[in-house]
């Protein structure tokens, strides 16, 4: 290997040792590699969180600071703070288990990071299937203003552009992969929202737009770049079931317009979207019955979601 380099990974796991250890492995046999690893196990299984301390244990001659921590109460926003106060180096990087890291990507990572005008770098999936498509203007998923660089819609969506050929300005990050620097995560007192309890993007899309508003208050850049690029395998194990994600896609929304302050245009823009979403359930018969109770209970408990008691199952049940 050319050099440890000074990044600290956070790497939240549950339930699956072979996805772990693939996504170390590619880690590990990149041209350079990583300080640290932070592994933050919420395995239910004693047996399985055995096999993933020994997992860790295989690269330890690659990996000098070597972090495993259990955690009982399965949240991905709980694991990446409990791994956050045990990470050591300057560069921070959030990752799913379930990446394969290009052999250059950790590499350009530093290199990108050594301009301090740059708080945050947004990882690409190579595997992802980029739209063409203009329909998302009209539907409220997709700035028009915005299409060139890495948005937030005012219906509470985070958005990549469909070509990315150079580096270019982001408002958010999504969580299989992103890069921030630890003296800002310090000085602006970053958390990730304990409320968000579930393996969705609004956990994501909450804490790199949170993030990304304190950076540009302050003049600094948050970018997406094409040398940092992995492959995000999205494995099915232990997915949401498809009526629980119709709820938190209505209900987290609601949520997280509040929280950012997205005010009427933030209400008439998910009203909208809503809308249409609504329609697309009707004539493709994906649970519209649903996704109608979801729109309910966000008016229903809508006091109860602004002070983020996101109790998905109540509401499902109501």
């Amino acid at each position: 290997k050319n050099m440890q380099l000074p990044i600290s990974v956070i790497i939240p796991t549950m339930n699956r040792p072979e996805s772990l250890e693939r996504t170390l492995k590619f880690m590990t046999e990149g041209n350079d590699v990583p300080h640290q690893v932070i592994i933050v196990d919420q395995s239910q299984k004693e047996e399985v969180r055995i096999k993933n301390q020994e997992v860790l244990k295989k690269y330890i001659t690659w990996i000098e600071s070597q972090v495993y921590i259990y955690q009982n109460i399965p949240s991905s926003t709980k694991a990446r703070n409990l791994g956050l106060s045990k990470a050591t180096n300057e560069i921070l990087v959030f990752a799913d288990d379930d990446i394969d890291v290009n052999i250059d990507t950790l590499t350009n990572v530093v290199e990108v990071m050594k301009n301090d005008k740059i708080a945050m770098i947004a990882g690409i999936d190579e595997l992802t299937q980029q739209s063409s498509s203009d329909i998302g203007y009209l539907l409220g998923t997709k700035s028009f203003y915005k299409r060139k660089i890495g948005h937030v819609t005012y219906s509470m969506l985070g958005r990549y552009p469909d070509k990315i050929q150079q580096q270019i300005e982001t408002q958010w990050a999504q969580g299989y992969f992103f890069v921030v620097r630890n003296s800002l995560i310090k000085k602006w007192n970053c958390k990730w929202d304990e409320n968000l309890t579930s393996y969705a993007y609004a956990e994501d899309l909450d804490f790199s737009y949170g993030y990304y508003k304190r950076a540009y208050a302050d003049g600094l850049r948050c970018v997406i770049d094409p040398k940092i690029k992995v492959k995000h395998l999205a494995t099915l194990e232990y997915r949401i079931p498809g009526e629980k994600n119709i709820y938190m896609y209505v209900l987290n929304r609601v949520y997280l317009r509040h929280k950012h302050k997205m005010g009427i245009y933030g209400c008439m823009a998910s009203a909208w979207c809503n809308w249409w979403r609504l329609v697309q359930s009707v004539v493709t018969r994906q649970r519209p019955t649903v996704f109608v109770h979801a729109l309910w209970c966000s008016l229903k408990y809508r006091k109860d979601i602004y002070a983020g008691n996101l109790d998905y199952e109540k509401m499902m049940n109501s």
